[in-house]
């Protein structure tokens, strides 16, 4: 029984296979499907062992909602999963190593072979490069088939309707997308079936480094299994090179790949390499070759191995393609929910708590969710000021920080110490998110009779407090970012604010937006705009510093939203 795939409202059938390496003897396969399967030494089991160390009913693998399950029937020696003993019911996993006595079990992936690039090879009188190119030309009309007396030349006729028919039936294997594992998976046991060969291997570029990396492995002869993979580094420079389609006809004509001794062990009696040409740029490689299959190849096979090549070169770049749109569109909804999601917890409106005028704001240009101010009453003089910034962006920043703000607003002004609150806080989301996400935190209570500030800082950018007279002052941090180790002391300080005194809260969008993607706007550009500002209001100072931003890097260029809060003691 197969398993069914649904990829693009399409169902692709797959067969789901158990491949089997006993201790001794010859590996084997053996097809899942929806009842259970039984292994032992039993002669009543499904798969029957001959193996001293299992059990009569050693194991039962037993399809279930999700997939598969490994179950344990109590066998004396265990059951083990990837090193480790099985107890009870184990989900099975693509790739999972069972190992049940000395017989060892893949589960739904073979076991993967190594490839070991070895040195290159001069090329013989008979090996065979052709350009991609060329092969990829539309093949010649009837009139170009004709031999030399004049008649038609059947069995080049006969040849290329094959290699038309071929290609045809691969298109349409081919045309429904898939994950791009899966269609990688799918290519080779396409090619494979229209291609005999004892191995074959796809190798995909990595987009950041160039280099060549395995993708898939298939090795049709159960008896290499356990044998590397040889590849010639002068074949595949040549291939990548020089786009073309190379065919070693007879390896061991070449007298430099003959005397190797990976050659000699791997006993390879011919072998192809085409690369996988997009009609644009080559984006890897497909290498196979005979051993056990003494029929070398031909012309005609590295024709069909190049055009096959390329049909699927080009889907691969489809499937890419696709699956980058697939996350730009799961990136969008996630961005215009945690847009929602920070609206929503955002202040509606400005306080009014003179003599100090207040105001804040968001501005996001990509990345949106990790960033919360907040204007907490306390009583008719005391009025709580909170920044804050989660280290991440999205929906699950944005949630991280909802979850911040309901934890606030649930303890606070209720507990009024600042200190506890902010070290309760801490462990809240030490305990609640992963390990790598922290919050830096900026809390402070501005108190009108005494006009002063209270405030501790877990970790977040120094607010600059400017005054009518005398340098600046950051308000440093004192204390770890929220979440980042549990039980921790955070102090608290406080400082006067006198008429014309000007505080400005702001996360790290504001003075980390780059300038052609080098200068920052920095800490001290800030300052400086507060300071030839005085004079306007709250409001007009925030739009400033927002447009002095924007106008220096560009939105283009910010890659986090940007939060300030201004806090001016008028005269």
């Amino acid at each position: 029984m197969s398993r069914r795939l649904l990829y693009n409202d399409t169902e692709v059938t797959r067969m789901v296979q158990l491949f089997i390496y006993p201790k001794a003897g010859e590996p084997s396969t053996f097809p899942l499907g929806a009842k259970r399967v039984s292994i032992g030494r039993a002669a009543a089991n499904d798969i029957v062992l001959s193996d001293q160390f299992s059990s009569g009913c050693h194991a039962v693998i037993a399809p279930t909602e999700r997939g598969y399950a490994l179950l344990d029937q109590g066998s004396k020696n265990g059951t083990f999963v990837n090193g480790r003993r099985v107890t009870g019911e184990l989900d099975l996993t693509r790739g999972d190593e069972i190992l049940i006595g000395s017989t060892r079990f893949y589960f739904d992936r073979d076991v993967q072979t190594n490839i070991e690039m070895v040195e290159g090879t001069t090329f013989q009188s008979s090996n065979t490069i052709i350009q991609v190119k060329d092969i990829l030309k539309k093949p010649p009309s009837s009139g170009a088939l004709k031999t030399p007396g004049g008649g038609l030349d059947l069995d080049r006729l006969q040849q290329d309707q094959k290699i038309i028919a071929v290609i045809g039936e691969v298109s349409q294997a081919l045309i429904y997308h898939m994950p791009l594992d899966k269609l990688l998976e799918h290519i080779m046991d396409v090619l494979t079936q229209h291609l005999p060969m004892d191995r074959g291997v796809l190798m995909l570029k990595d987009e950041a480094t160039q280099q060549l990396e395995p993708k898939v492995i298939k090795i049709m002869n159960g008896a290499l299994r356990t044998q590397s993979i040889f590849v010639s580094q002068t074949i595949i420079k040549t291939a990548l090179e020089r786009n073309s389609a190379i065919l070693i006809s007879d390896i061991q004509s070449d007298e430099q790949l003959r005397a190797q001794a990976s050659v000699v062990q791997a006993q390879i009696h011919s072998a192809m390499c085409v690369p996988l040409w997009n009609n644009q740029d080559i984006i890897g490689l497909i290498y196979c070759d005979r051993v056990s299959l003494l029929e070398q190849f031909t012309e005609d096979d590295l024709r069909l191995l190049t055009l096959l090549a390329n049909l699927a070169a080009v889907k691969i770049e489809n499937a890419r393609l696709y699956e980058e749109s697939l996350k730009m569109i799961q990136m969008e909804r996630e961005l215009a929910l945690a847009v929602q999601i920070q609206k929503n917890f955002l202040p509606r409106e400005e306080p009014a708590f003179a003599p100090y005028d207040i105001s804040g704001g968001t501005r996001a240009c990509y990345h949106v969710g990790g960033d919360y101010y907040d204007f907490i009453p306390i009583d008719e003089d005391r009025l709580g000021i909170v920044i804050a910034d989660v280290a991440g962006v999205g929906v699950s920043a944005a949630l991280l920080m909802a979850s911040l703000r309901g934890a606030l607003h649930e303890k606070f002004p209720t507990t009024y110490n600042l200190s506890e609150l902010t070290a309760g806080l801490n462990d809240f989301v030490y305990t609640s998110s992963d390990s790598h996400c922290f919050i830096s935190f900026f809390l402070a209570v501005v108190d009108r009779r005494k006009n002063e500030l209270a405030y501790v800082n877990a970790g977040h950018n120094p607010p600059v407090l400017v005054g009518p007279k005398g340098s600046p002052r950051l308000l440093e941090g004192t204390g770890l970012c929220l979440g980042m180790f549990p039980d921790q002391i955070y102090g608290e300080k406080t400082v006067p604010l006198d008429p014309g005194d000007i505080l400005c809260l702001y996360t790290d969008g504001i003075v980390e937006s780059r300038k052609d993607k080098k200068e920052e706007f920095g800490e001290e550009r800030l300052i400086e705009i507060v300071k030839d500002s005085r004079s306007l209001p709250a409001k007009s100072i925030l739009e400033k510093i927002f447009e002095d931003v924007f106008a220096f890097g560009g939105c283009a260029d910010v890659s986090d939203d940007m939060t300030l809060v201004i806090v001016k003691r008028n005269p």
